[in-house]
């Protein structure tokens, strides 16, 4: 069977969890002796002016066709994350090429809603995976900019705090992106004439400019909503996905729970822990919604001396976050830092470790760490926000309140309690959770027994 996947970003450049479900996902279907292959684009904004390409390359034998779209004439950057004519031509190209059986969307940001209507006027069926909050929330985490305001009232600065979805009608979404066009998108005659457009059926314009800003931040809910409406078949991988959806108003009939699989074949080799001391990991990207911050300044006020803190994940994406994170681990012999690693060597990672921490700001969707961590037999303390709280089992785990270092403390030393009691050992491999081989039959199934294409989405003039 002919299956084209749909990526925002992919290996080897980006390596989170998304890319990873999906390249294990291929994977699986090509040893299925299925023909599966990967669309994605380059979103990287850093040198804006270098040339456009459409690179084709493998990843573990995946075939991956990447089109890095040009930046600079992209003028209006709010559009740009979800209306990209750009890649246009490449991705119409491949579908007349490749002629997929089936177009398996894991995330449109970038890629443009366009990319739905390229596949229905084709006639082939595709489907829509929620692998994030990207349909209801510009940044994709559902979370805000709040202002904290001192005793007299005058703003000291912001904290974050979680949302539902797009304040003010999404005018609200510039607290959190695009902060330097909050002022112009705003203003009264801004709001007027965005009222204006809208009776008009007018489409924002890729026009540098506050206004243009604003009404395609004020179309964002509208335009998504109704271009996932159409789609005949939505997965979501978790209860708290679909809730969030339909809390923030979108009625989606066709959507269907899907809970997520793992690679149980990374695990294979996985060996006891440690003999010395308790070992807990945090694995995943250094960024302020991840909440490692919170984790190290626990670990700082805990008074157990022989627990060690491995950190996996890499410094860079975020430089005023790695220096907060560098101050707090400065001086503190019992956090260490490992870098990345290598999907082949989780066995590995895994084996080094007792209780993973999962400390996120935001609800998540269902962390692959959380479910790798629960296979392995680890003891999981994650922040109680409802992405996590749902994928830990009674006896598998305990939540703390979320962005609190000393809730953290608290739920880590039970944690590191139980280990003792068992004498350091883990507890048993988790054999509930879904392996990868069989999901991917699972969807081939699904794949076969749809006919129906995407309607048409609202096309720009």
């Amino acid at each position: 069977m002919r299956v084209l996947q749909i990526v925002h970003q992919f290996f080897p450049k980006y390596i989170s969890g998304t890319e990873q479900y999906v390249l294990a996902l291929a994977r699986a279907g090509r040893a299925a002796g299925d023909d599966v292959r990967v669309f994605t684009v380059d979103p990287d904004w850093n040198g804006a002016d270098r040339p456009e390409t459409v690179v084709r390359h493998e990843v573990d034998g995946v075939p991956v066709i990447c089109h890095d779209f040009p930046k600079q004439p992209v003028r209006n950057h709010v559009l740009a994350d979800w209306w990209n004519p750009a890649v246009g031509a490449s991705f119409r190209t491949l579908l007349d090429e490749f002629r997929p059986e089936v177009v398996h969307f894991f995330h449109l940001r970038f890629h443009g809603l366009e990319r739905l209507e390229d596949v229905a006027g084709r006639g082939i069926p595709a489907l829509v995976h929620l692998m994030d909050f990207w349909w209801l929330c510009p940044s994709f985490t559902l979370l805000r900019q709040e202002p904290v305001v001192d005793a007299g009232g005058a703003r000291v600065g912001t904290r974050q705090v979680q949302c539902d979805g797009p304040p003010e009608g999404g005018y609200g979404c510039f607290d959190c992106v695009h902060t330097v066009m909050a002022p112009w998108a705003r203003e009264p005659w801004a709001r007027a004439r965005h009222a204006e457009r809208r009776a008009a059926d007018e489409f924002p314009a890729n026009e540098e400019s506050g206004e243009q800003a604003g009404f395609a931040m004020t179309e964002r809910p509208r335009r998504l909503r109704e271009a996932l409406q159409r789609v005949p078949r939505i997965l979501s991988p978790s209860r708290t996905v679909a809730t969030a959806f339909a809390r923030a108003g979108f009625a989606l009939p066709q959507l269907e729970v899907v809970p997520y699989a793992i690679d149980w074949r990374l695990l294979e080799g996985l060996a006891e822990p440690p003999a010395a001391g308790l070992h807990v990991g945090f694995m995943g990207t250094f960024a302020p919604h991840k909440g490692l911050a919170v984790l190290l300044e626990a670990l700082r006020g805990l008074p157990d001396r022989d627990v060690t803190l491995h950190c996996f994940g890499r410094f860079g994406d975020f430089p005023d976050y790695d220096r907060e994170l560098r101050a707090l681990a400065s001086g503190e012999p019992r956090i260490e830092f490992h870098g990345p690693f290598r999907r082949a060597e989780l066995a590995g990672v895994l084996s080094r470790l007792q209780a993973l921490v999962v400390p996120s700001l935001w609800r998540e969707n269902t962390p692959f760490v959380v479910l790798e961590g629960r296979a392995a037999g680890l003891e999981l303390v994650v922040s109680d926000l409802d992405g996590m709280t749902e994928c830990v089992p009674p006896g598998r785990g305990r939540a703390f309140a979320v962005g609190d270092p000393a809730a953290l403390r608290v739920a880590l030393s039970a944690a590191l309690a139980e280990l003792r009691a068992r004498g350091g050992k883990r507890l048993p491999l988790d054999r509930s959770i879904p392996d990868i081989g069989a999901q991917w039959t699972q969807f081939r199934e699904r794949y076969r027994s749809m006919t129906l294409p995407c309607l048409p989405t609202r096309r720009a003039p």
